[in-house]
């Protein structure tokens, strides 16, 4: 197989660019730990969402993953982290457009406490170092 020079410079330009992208992405590479858990609200789980770990100084990197039958797993960097949890679950299903054959999706209704899910007012903390492995969070359908 034969190759014209326009091909081999394209090829050489797009094996530097993946090259330079690869070397940037990997510099400020973050050490993450596994964590997972359960989430309950007011002792059921909870049947979906999302929790996030953000960092309690504002300026190290969070993580967070998606809720799922009660249980979740997340990547988190170590440190003091101030969690918020967004649960929902299915009530339904509606049309994702405005015609007779739309496809449709699930309707989902949110089912845990705004406290939860603000950064300045969730009671939720967490501190994640090498050893933590599983977090488990109980949550209060009352809890203002």
């Amino acid at each position: 197989m034969k190759f014209n020079s326009k091909t081999v410079f394209g090829l050489l330009s797009l094996l530097m660019i993946f090259t330079v992208c690869m070397a940037g992405c990997n510099k400020n590479k973050v050490d993450t730990i596994r964590v997972t858990g359960t989430v309950t609200l007011d002792g059921q789980p909870v049947e979906q969402g999302a929790i996030k770990f953000y960092a309690e100084d504002g300026q190290s990197p969070g993580g967070g993953g998606s809720i799922k039958d009660g249980t979740y797993v997340a990547n988190v960097p170590p440190g003091k982290k101030k969690v918020l949890i967004n649960g929902q679950k299915v009530v339904g299903t509606e049309k994702l457009y405005d015609t007779p054959d739309s496809p449709t999706r699930d309707k989902l209704e949110q089912i845990t406490p705004p406290i939860y899910n603000s950064l300045y007012n969730s009671p939720l903390t967490a501190d994640v170092s090498k050893e933590t492995k599983e977090l488990n969070f109980e949550l209060d359908s009352k809890a203002k």
